[in-house]
């Protein structure tokens, strides 16, 4: 199976999925549009955008173009992530429908986020969002359910991780599939928290303050750190393998508190075999359900909860030994790829009974 991974670096998943593919014998390739310092780029090739005014991001998106429609046409099946075009008017993805080939676009969070679903049930969401939330203009459900629409036109199926499903427009797809995040396991050697340090080391990364919570997190350490010795760290501007390294050195990391769903950086650090407290939305911990070793907290509750998880080194290494077999039973690519392998057999099989063979 020829399969093209494209065309934005989301969480690393793409790097992630073609680097497993290829190790079990598919033939796998990613080409990328742009990248950010803190994504992986391992086994995929990153097309390296120079232009900064208008003229020029027209000629990267058009050099862009031509090696996709290139790869595109030698390919049995495309993954796309994120569901937005990077061509206007979608060109890109007319000529993906044009060469008639089977395609799977995978949501991933604010290009399917509807915010009148999170208003009904997730206060930290609404107050974020009329405050400076750095996705409302992305997230809207005028937005969501038009992609969606378009990317069903197209002849893309479509499928995401369980926090996503509540968005999918069943107009557009009354099926779907079931696509969870994932990472190859053996890049996170387990480093459980050791119970005997004196300091233990937090972390928190505000890649977006306002949709991570930041400014609740800061709070929270702000009147823990008056009660109990710890350091805390802001991974930001990070290089990848730098930011990898501090996560794979820290006690506990604190996801995010507005979103309502864990994230990419908790499945990694539970890889590592640490501790993660994170905002879990009723509705999703129901889904998740006790197995999911994440401990909840809301932004009321994160000083309280952070402060006797470090008053409990035993609890710290437990719920690190938890989350490292979470990750190896859920997310490991060993575990997602025949997920994944049987997925595009099936849109591949689909797209030809559509046609006849």
């Amino acid at each position: 199976m020829r399969v093209l991974h494209l065309p934005q670096n989301i969480a690393s998943l793409p790097s992630h999925s073609v680097r497993y593919l290829r190790q079990i014998g598919v033939d796998a390739s990613g080409l990328i549009f742009a990248n950010t310092a803190v994504q992986s780029t391992a086994g995929i090739k990153v097309f390296a955008t120079a232009g900064r005014s208008s003229h020029g991001k027209y000629l990267d998106q058009f050099a862009w173009f031509l090696q996709m429609a290139r790869l595109a046409a030698r390919v049995d099946v495309i993954h796309w992530y994120y569901g937005r075009p990077i061509l206007p008017y979608g060109f890109d993805l007319a000529w993906i429908k044009l060469l008639n080939k089977p395609a799977l676009v995978e949501w991933m969070g604010s290009d399917i986020r509807q915010p009148e679903i999170e208003f009904t049930d997730n206060p930290y969401y609404t107050q974020a969002y009329h405050n400076g939330y750095e996705y409302a203009a992305t997230e809207t459900q005028t937005g969501s359910r038009q992609y969606q629409r378009q990317f069903s036109r197209l002849g893309f199926a479509c499928g995401t991780d369980r926090g996503l499903i509540q968005y999918i427009d069943r107009e557009a797809y009354p099926d779907s599939y079931y696509i969870p995040r994932r990472l190859i396991l053996d890049d996170y050697p387990a480093a459980y928290p050791e119970p005997q340090v004196a300091s233990p080391v937090v972390l928190h990364s505000p890649t977006a303050p306002v949709a991570k919570g930041t400014p609740a997190v800061l709070k929270a350490v702000g009147q823990v750190q008056a009660q109990h010795p710890f350091e805390f760290h802001l991974v930001e501007g990070l290089p990848r393998p730098q930011a990898m390294q501090l996560m794979q050195t820290a006690d506990i990391l604190l996801d995010q508190f507005v979103l309502g769903d864990y994230g990419m950086a908790a499945l990694e650090a539970m890889a590592f075999g640490k501790p993660v407290i994170c905002y879990i939305k009723k509705s999703l911990a129901d889904l998740y359900g006790p197995e999911l070793p994440i401990v909840n907290a809301t932004q009321e509750t994160l000083a309280e909860t952070l402060l006797a998880l470090l008053q409990n080194p035993e609890r710290r290494r437990e719920l690190g030994e938890a989350g490292r077999a979470y990750v190896q039973k859920n997310a490991d690519m060993q575990v997602i790829a025949p997920r994944l392998l049987e997925t595009y057999h099936t849109v591949i099989a689909a797209r030809r009974g559509n046609h006849g063979g």
